[in-house]
């Protein structure tokens, strides 16, 4: 016989045999032979609600994380009358491969959205409790070690070492940490993409703290978590409108220019530019856009200004490029 999938049904007897051997295995803690028994029965469309809870257990037992949580996922969306076992079942997961972070937004959207049965309320929230002090301890632990590690490259001066840094910290709350970077925004020596890479953690994660900031010779003070997104700025969004014919006639430059754009004002970030730069900007993108696909070119302007922008957008290509990578 085969089921509908076109797969050899299995005889009841060895159904009952496979599902006694393996429970059997799963008592004595014998978990190796537990999945050997248990996994056909997947296999074959037929195990019920207690195989697939000893396949579960005996997954998280052996290390088999993946494989555990792929079923259990699986399970929470099919067994709705078993639901809040594999929720345990899925945090146990979670809680073992150390994705504290994972279990607390799972359990907020549960809390949140849910009429969670009061005993699985209250198994829950001391899960939530304890994954949450559990994640403070690891974030705290991992902020120190990463903030180390980003004043040794500051010591040794190797840029791109102290850019991959700030990129691990963004998954760090970044509060704890703002005292140790305030002189370090204020400091000429430290280069202008790390300083924007900062402000983009301190953005992101809503410092509300008013800094100073010291770029290119100006020093301004900011609320990041105030801050536009670089893609979202009014100003940035003129300048791309601007560039809008080109975007029509030639796709290509246009994707080169609003990528030296995006880089320009990232160097820059957050010192945006203003209203008077917006033509000047657009008119130093054009030039150099045609310059660099070798097309012929009509200048409107070819005063001081417009060079002094190439060279800066030239110049904030490269440093974007060399330290970033991208």
């Amino acid at each position: 016989m085969e089921n509908n999938k076109g797969n050899i049904v299995m005889f009841p007897k060895w159904k009952t045999n496979l599902e006694k051997e393996g429970l059997q295995a799963l008592k004595e803690k014998r978990y190796q032979d537990a999945v050997q028994s248990l996994q056909p029965l997947l296999d074959y469309d037929a195990a019920n609600h207690d195989v697939y809870t000893g396949l579960l257990m005996s997954w998280i037992e052996l290390g088999e994380f993946d494989e555990a949580e792929e079923l259990c996922k699986k399970q929470m969306k099919i067994e709705i009358d078993h639901y809040y076992h594999y929720l345990h079942i899925y945090i146990t997961i979670l809680f073992q491969t150390n994705r504290y972070q994972d279990i607390v937004d799972l359990l907020d959207e549960v809390f949140e959205a849910e009429d969670v049965p009061h005993q699985s309320r209250t198994q829950l929230w001391q899960m939530y409790e304890v994954s949450r002090k559990l994640l403070e301890d690891y974030q705290r632990e991992q902020g120190e070690k990463l903030i180390n590690d980003f004043l040794a490259a500051m010591d040794k001066n190797d840029t791109q070492k102290q850019w991959a840094m700030v990129e691990q910290l963004k998954k760090q709350p970044a509060l704890p940490h703002l005292e140790t970077f305030r002189p370090i925004l204020k400091d000429n020596l430290v280069h202008p993409i790390i300083k924007s890479a900062v402000i983009e953690w301190f953005r992101d994660t809503h410092i509300e703290v008013q800094i100073q900031v010291q770029k290119f010779g100006q020093i301004i003070e900011v609320v990041p978590g105030k801050l536009n997104q670089l893609q979202s700025d009014y100003i940035i969004k003129q300048i791309q409108m601007r560039l809008g014919g080109i975007e029509q006639n030639n796709p290509s430059m246009y994707v080169i220019l609003d990528r030296l754009l995006y880089r320009y004002c990232y160097v820059r970030f957050p010192l945006f530019p203003n209203e008077n730069e917006v033509p000047i900007i657009v008119e130093a993108l054009k030039q150099i856009g045609h310059q660099y696909l070798q097309l012929p070119y009509h200048e409107k302007s070819n005063n001081e200004d417009v060079q002094k922008y190439i060279e800066e957008i030239e110049l904030c290509e490269q440093h974007y490029s060399l330290i970033i990578g991208e």
